[in-house]
């Protein structure tokens, strides 16, 4: 199989796709992430820029929310509500086309 450009991937069709992360159901009352949190995490955006190290983005990303504490919310699940939110640019781009196909 060929490699896939960015720019290959960026074409994608959408239609008939479901999303790319999939949140399990959180048994807490009232839980909201706050736009605090949320500006924190865009403060520290990846862009895809060949310039830019993914692996860095990430460890960055981890770093800020392994701090992150809610009562019957798994740190799993807040990490995975927020990831989109750190994307910008060719990378969110991507994270929305790459949505999964459902049956």
């Amino acid at each position: 199989m060929a490699e896939r450009t960015m720019e290959d991937l960026l074409r994608a069709p959408t239609k008939g796709y479901g999303e790319a992360i999939v949140l399990p159901e959180i048994n807490a009352v009232h839980f909201e992430i706050k736009t605090n949190l949320l500006q924190l995490v865009q403060a520290n955006s990846f862009y895809g820029r060949e310039s830019e190290n993914p692996h860095a983005h990430i460890n960055s990303f981890k770093r800020i929310t392994s701090t992150l504490r809610f009562r019957n919310v798994p740190n799993d699940v807040i990490k995975l509500m927020m990831f989109p939110y750190s994307l910008e640019g060719a990378a969110k781009t991507w994270y929305e086309k790459g949505k999964i196909s459902l049956p």
